[in-house]
């Protein structure tokens, strides 16, 4: 079993280093970047085997902090496993590798639940004004083929399903969304392009993604906390400053999971819209794909901005957070991949 790092401090966020021993693996329009002749072995990365396993190993040592339960099945019969961490009044949707080929995101909030399920003091301060719901392989099919999209019974972009649910995945996760009612939620990706920040030479590690609607298809407290929320990740990648970072594209995809929980107003057959959508905010991220750098660098770059946000809706601070900042992000400029 892989090490899982016990304390978030950023002096002990380490990079580790990336096992290159088999072939590069053929790059997927919207997959991750690989950079030509770089190859890249799978065994450093967090299978749906590997993640069985280590919720189960986090959920028999938490001292019942966590608790492990399935929403459902995968098209090929996985289960569809989260966990939940804390008994707060407010409920944060943490979600990784909707995409399956987006590898490290899984690790990352892995380690993650591990450290809420601790003793330190802002882990029980966490889990005392929150309650996490963690997923750490929404796609397991496409995880295992190490694919974009699901597998049965076509192949289909799960980020894109929450409008016609065509895919027992989406379905099963929509009726756990409207059981658990999440108020905040985050979302896990790596980017597919080799982008720098715009007008300098810089490559782009990371984006931040607070608009998958546009704003006019938001309230205003839900456009307010998504701005938060990008800026609360903003200030603690500046901290820890080995990231340079952008808006994600202006986007309006009124069918990707974030945007449906925040919109509301559709429902899998059989089932009956949420009226009134609990979610007040939710963002995604993107960070750089695998091989440019190491793998702990990877999970360092989704784990310190989502300990940021944890953070400041635990102590309410997210609530008051300066978003005037928010408009000088830069954006990046794409580039091909393999070009940087």
């Amino acid at each position: 079993m892989r090490r899982i790092l016990t304390t978030m401090t950023v002096a002990s966020l380490l990079a580790a280093g990336l096992t290159t021993a088999t072939p590069a693996l053929a790059q997927n329009p919207g997959g991750p970047c690989l950079q030509p002749g770089q190859t890249v072995s799978l065994s450093s990365v967090a299978g749906y085997a590997d993640v069985v396993q280590q919720l189960n190993q986090i959920e028999r040592t938490s001292n019942g902090r966590v608790a492990v339960d399935s929403a459902g099945t995968s098209g090929e019969g996985r289960e569809l496993f989260y966990a939940t961490v804390g008994t707060g009044p407010t409920t944060f949707w943490l979600q990784a590798r909707i995409h399956g080929n987006e590898l490290h995101s899984t690790e990352a909030v892995l380690q993650i639940l591990k450290y809420l399920a601790g003793g330190s003091p802002e882990a029980r301060a966490i889990r005392e004004k929150l309650t996490v719901v963690v997923i750490p392989m929404y796609n397991p099919d496409g995880s295992e083929a190490n694919i974009r999209q699901s597998t049965t019974p076509t192949r289909v972009d799960l980020n894109r399903d929450w409008e016609n649910f065509a895919q027992p995945e989406s379905v099963a996760f929509w009726k756990l969304w409207r059981d658990v009612a999440p108020e905040l939620a985050l979302d896990l990706h790596h980017m597919s392009e080799a982008p720098v920040v715009a007008g300098t030479d810089d490559l782009n590690q990371f984006q931040i993604g607070a608009r998958s609607i546009a704003p006019n298809r938001m309230t205003d407290e839900q456009w307010r906390t998504n701005r938060q929320m990008a800026m609360v990740s903003v200030e603690a990648l500046d901290r820890y400053g080995l990231a340079n970072v952008a808006h994600y594209p202006l986007i309006d995809i009124t069918n990707a999971v974030l945007s449906r929980m925040l919109m509301g107003g559709t429902a899998p057959a059989g089932e009956q819209p949420v009226p009134g959508t609990p979610t007040k905010g939710a963002i995604f991220y993107e960070v750089r794909s695998v091989g440019q750098k190491s793998n702990g660098q990877l999970e360092n770059l989704f784990r310190v901005p989502t300990m940021a946000v944890l953070l400041a809706a635990a102590d309410g601070s997210l609530a008051g957070q300066d978003i005037s900042a928010y408009p000088a992000v830069p954006f990046a400029e794409s580039g091909t991949c393999g070009q940087f």
